[in-house]
């Protein structure tokens, strides 16, 4: 969802500028509209700009400053104005408020705000949290009023208060991600790291319940129930700068997409020990539950059968569908939550369940500090780098590579899948090139003006044209609807007709003729057939090749659909990096 950002002691004195690039690094959490709230120099009162629409070229016109706040917004409460964006104020204009989540009970709480006589000027959930803040300000401690504030608000949020007469931030979380970070004398706190990278990877990552005071003089770590003050647990990451960078490409999400081949074959030589703890969990015969949203409840789909392959039962549920099956995990149960941010509220919701009944809880995940690797008994960092792009790419085939590896390591066959990666990053290298990107750019032409596209696929295909779909309608608006090859002739081949755009993704595998007869089908009925596989054949009008890696050629079949999305988003003026409508860490239920 959102992404907050705040500074003290900015070492440029233009903290509003350093707010506005960290925002631009925060945009995948939100960009319907962005806002900055600033202490000038020495007054009291604060300034703040907020506008409409992306911030990706904005400018702003704020003073000098070593304290400020800001926001880029995804809307949930009130329409996308500039008098809805973030940051809020309350009556007297000292205190700025920024908030990630949702307000559960802001209803009964703005009745009573108004009957004390404060005024509203937003339709937000969030404009509440800054009057309650003011209303107890009179005769509280600000640490008192703010604290007290958050514990009233129901639901999962997370907020940066901003009072400009003791130059202070206050930061607070309960569901929604934050990270404190620590230069030499300067401090941030934001939704996530790339925000402050280019200053500082010494981090923390606030767990539920924490909040963090942030002055000149200080930073200091508190529990938000009790007041009481805690220790800091500061970590060094190794991210680099560069991995938030675009790096010369035009897209986050076409680096990221190239930068597979260097994330995939890297999967093979991290986790080995909570790899093998989780191997022998279910050698010890526990049951493996894989739940996730999205593109990786996609991959928990594949996972599925590569487990399968081995001769292991998994189930494999969505995780917003899965409660009412939850009551079939207890002690005997690996339960494999899956997640890039590891903050999906509905993945968070089905992990808690089945740990409530006594499943061992695996946590597979990109980000790291997450809500979910708190809560996980073996957590399994699948090490694919910051994930810019909304669209997800790297995190997914890192994330399908890991669990192949776990299927793997079951059966005792891991160091075999080991070198079946390495393989592939070697296949990946050679052909995810130029030479490709161009031939998929000349089938983006073709297809530009088409607004329906079908894909069918079998056994690990199934999975891979369900992914492949979903980049096309992420990053391209484009409907594209995925089915089991085998489905085909119970109804859904009514859908065909003269030139309709029909993929067929394959590999060398037991049922190769079996989509070729799919595939003849669709041809039949006036289909024009693409093929994406790693071999030619007569059913296909044109061939998209992928390198033949067996069981892995699920992985170049899925990134056509990357590359695909990508350039049919391109061509038809989308951004494919922050597609409309979507955020890239969907915190709320």
């Amino acid at each position: 969802m959102c992404g907050i950002f705040g500074v003290i002691n900015d070492q440029t004195n233009e903290a509003a500028q350093t707010i506005l690039t960290g925002l631009k690094k925060l945009e995948y959490r939100g960009y319907d509209s962005w806002g900055i709230a600033i202490k000038p120099g020495s007054s009291d009162s604060l300034l703040v700009e907020k506008h409409v629409g992306k911030i990706g070229l904005a400018q702003t016109s704020l003073p000098q400053g070593t304290i400020a706040i800001g926001h880029t917004r995804w809307a949930t409460h009130g329409g996308v104005t500039d008098a809805n964006a973030h940051p809020h104020l309350d009556c007297t204009k000292k205190i700025a408020v920024l908030h990630n989540g949702i307000v559960e009970n802001y209803q009964e709480l703005k009745v009573k705000l108004l009957e004390q006589g404060h005024t509203f000027i937003s339709e937000t959930d969030t404009e509440i949290i800054a009057h309650l803040i003011e209303e107890k300000l009179k005769n509280q401690s600000l640490k008192k009023a703010v604290f007290g504030t958050f514990k009233e608000l129901v639901g999962s949020n997370a907020i940066a208060v901003l009072h400009g007469k003791s130059e202070t931030i206050i930061a607070c979380r309960n569901g929604s991600p934050l990270v404190v970070g620590m230069g030499v004398a300067d401090a941030y706190v934001a939704s996530d790291v790339p925000a402050f990278l280019k200053f500082t990877n010494n981090v923390h990552f606030l767990i539920d319940g924490e909040s963090v005071i942030l002055t000149k003089k200080s930073i200091l770590l508190y529990n938000t129930d009790s007041g009481s003050e805690k220790k800091f647990s500061w970590s060094v990451l190794d991210w680099k700068v560069e991995d938030a960078e675009k790096g010369g490409y035009p897209h986050f999400l076409l680096k990221e997409i190239m930068e597979q081949k260097k994330t995939i074959p890297k999967t093979a030589q991290i986790n080995l020990v909570e790899i093998e703890k989780t191997a022998a969990l279910i050698r010890a015969g526990k049951k493996i539950v894989l739940a996730a949203c999205g593109t990786a409840s996609y991959c928990a789909l594949a996972a599925k059968y590569f487990f399968a392959q081995g001769g292991i039962h998994a189930e494999s549920y969505g995780a917003y569908e899965f409660l009412p099956f939850a009551q079939f995990c207890n002690s005997d149960t690996v339960f494999i939550a899956i997640s890039q941010s590891g903050e999906t509220a509905d993945t968070l919701i089905a992990a808690k369940a089945a740990k409530k009944n006594g499943a061992t809880l695996v946590a597979l995940v990109n980000a790291r500090g997450s809500t979910l690797e708190r809560l996980a008994d073996i957590t399994i960092p699948v090490g694919a780098g910051p994930e810019i792009a909304v669209v997800s790419t790297k995190a997914f085939t890192s994330q399908l590579a890991t669990l192949y590896l776990l299927s793997h390591a079951v059966d005792g066959t891991i160091a075999k899948a080991q070198q079946n990666l390495t393989d592939l990053g070697n296949a990946l290298e050679k052909w995810l090139d130029v030479k490709l990107q161009k031939q998929v750019v000349e089938l983006a032409k073709t297809l530009m003006d088409h607004e329906d596209m079908y894909l069918v696929g079998k056994h690990l295909n199934y999975p891979a044209t369900m992914e492949f779909a979903l980049k096309i309608k992420e990053a391209s608006y484009i409907h594209a609807e995925p089915f089991a090859a085998g489905e085909l002739k119970h109804g859904v081949i009514t859908l065909i007709q003269k030139g309709t755009p029909c993929f067929v993704l394959s590999s060398n595998d037991r049922v190769k003729h079996e989509v070729l007869s799919s595939a003849a089908e669709l041809k039949a009925r006036g289909g024009h057939i693409v093929g994406i596989a790693p071999y030619e054949s007569l059913e296909f009008d044109s061939l998209i090749k992928t390198p033949d890696a067996g069981d892995l050629t699920i992985f170049p079949n899925v990134i056509v659909g990357q590359l695909l999305g990508y350039y049919l988003g391109v061509g038809r003026g989308a951004d494919p990096d922050k597609p409309r409508n979507l955020a890239k860490s969907v915190t709320v239920k």
